[in-house]
């Protein structure tokens, strides 16, 4: 599809699904686009709901505390399905490890 039918599909702008892409913005997409979008390319949202941190199997989804943006990129690749499986893993050897750091920390001992 091209950016044009994508938008007479689901109503949402190409800069706007294009910035969401591109994981810019300060704030989580509104849940309501998300859900219009999905809708118009006939795809359940709970993907794109869960890629953003929110739990969609809520009627109204709340969002976690905002998330650094580093932080998004690296969920966003790991709920990517056209993201090799061998990177994802990578990606969560790295989050177990600086979780066990975080733990110990906050348990006052040196990391």
């Amino acid at each position: 599809m091209t950016d044009k039918d994508i938008a007479k599909a689901t109503g949402i702008g190409p800069s706007t699904f294009h910035r969401w892409r591109r994981g810019e913005g300060r704030e989580l997409p509104e849940i309501e686009k998300v859900r219009a979008f999905c809708a118009g390319l006939g795809i359940s949202p709970a993907g794109a709901l869960a890629a953003l941190g929110l739990d969609p199997s809520r009627d109204n989804p709340e969002p976690e505390p905002p998330l650094p943006p580093e932080v998004r990129r690296i969920l966003r690749t790991l709920a990517d399905p056209n993201v090799p499986d061998a990177d994802k893993l990578v990606l969560q050897e790295m989050l177990k490890m600086l979780a066990d750091r975080a733990d110990r920390a906050g348990r006052g001992r040196a990391p």
